[in-house]
């Protein structure tokens, strides 16, 4: 059995690793901004602030093997500046902490909003991040933060991942607001044609990598996804096809869509960021050989399984979700996509 501190414990992501680290039996220590209940007399658990001075931090991470860094503020937070607090020098406090408790391993739990999005039907490359926007570059600079640590041999080892996007149960934010209009049988309006690889992520891979890295002492930066993906389009509408759904995908002019999600972000009509404007009607994809290398861990899931599990949470929970969870567990605020609706 080893200790395990995951930090952002309560948050989307956070739990699941928690809950992993349960199943297997091990010690785990959370520390978040607010208290998960499912977890209450589980773990041991602290009300923290990753930003507050790290010499307060050490005295959580004393006897810990493996440290799960989880804790960021996420783009549908809008948070700005903010950003690069938390996701950066939040990182950093959590960096130096471990270190002067000598923790073994670090995971570091990172986003592939730092490649911007890949030209053409390029494959991701592991070593040629290029953030476009303010998220992906905080970051892209936390993990230059993680990179820093490691001279010195300050941890045996240390993982870097990079979720492509996120969807399994319990996963809302943005994604409430599709699963609302496929319940509800409503076209689906989407940036283009949708004739573009469009790559998911499912939360138990990641927890399953962060947890093997730590445990195995596997050092490298790994880019996670599902195993099955196709054209965005047609995921959607199998989707559909198999929660029962009469849904359809709407498809756009690319460019007078951008255009006009793009003003209503500025006037604070839309609930997306620019990084969804951005990356929705490119190709982003990962080639899992890379890790495939490196690990026992092998994807389970397709896009289709990922939104069919997370819907169905969805349906049978969507009356009682409380606003209290992190953004990613929440539903979010409809804004003008409420009015427009109606219209589809």
């Amino acid at each position: 059995m080893k200790t395990h501190l995951v930090t952002g414990s309560s948050g989307f992501l956070g739990a699941y690793i928690v809950q992993k680290l349960l199943n297997y039996g091990h010690k785990v220590i959370g520390i978040d901004k607010f208290e998960n209940i499912n977890f209450k007399n589980k773990i041991d658990f602290y009300k923290v602030d990753i930003n507050d001075n790290y010499k307060n931090l050490v005295k959580y991470f004393k006897n810990v093997d493996i440290v799960h860094h989880n804790a960021a503020l996420v783009p549908i937070t809008k948070a700005g500046n903010h950003f690069y607090i938390t996701n950066i020098y939040g990182t950093e406090n959590i960096l130096r902490a471990s270190i002067e408790a000598k923790v073994r391993h670090f995971s570091h739990m990172s986003s592939s909003a730092i490649f911007g999005f890949p030209k053409g039907d390029e494959n991701v490359d592991v070593d040629k991040p290029s953030p476009k926007e303010i998220y992906g570059k905080s970051k892209f600079l936390a993990e230059k933060k993680v990179e820093k640590y490691l001279v010195g041999n300050n941890f045996k080892s240390c993982s870097i991942i990079r979720p492509r996007t996120v969807v399994g149960p319990g996963r809302l934010g943005i994604f409430s607001i599709l699963f609302d209009w496929v319940k509800d049988d409503k076209k689906i309006p989407i940036i283009g044609d949708g004739m573009n690889k469009f790559q998911f992520s499912h939360p138990i891979d990641l927890a399953e990598v962060s947890i093997e890295t730590g445990l195995r002492g596997i050092s490298g930066k790994f880019n996670i996804g599902v195993g099955e993906y196709s054209f965005l389009k047609e995921d959607l509408n199998n989707f559909f096809s198999k929660v029962g759904s009469k849904s359809k995908v709407f498809t756009t002019n690319k460019y007078l869509c951008k255009t006009m999600l793009y003003m209503l972000e500025k006037l604070r009509l839309s609930p997306l960021t620019s990084y969804h404007i951005l990356v929705y009607n490119k190709n982003f994809y990962y080639d899992l050989d890379h890790a495939y290398q490196k690990l026992n861990w092998r994807s389970k899931y397709s896009n289709v399984e990922v939104l069919y599990e997370a819907y169905m949470w969805y349906l049978a929970n969507y009356k009682k979700i409380s606003n209290n969870n992190s953004v990613h567990s929440k539903v979010l605020n409809q804004k003008i996509f409420r009015i427009v609706k109606n219209i589809f």
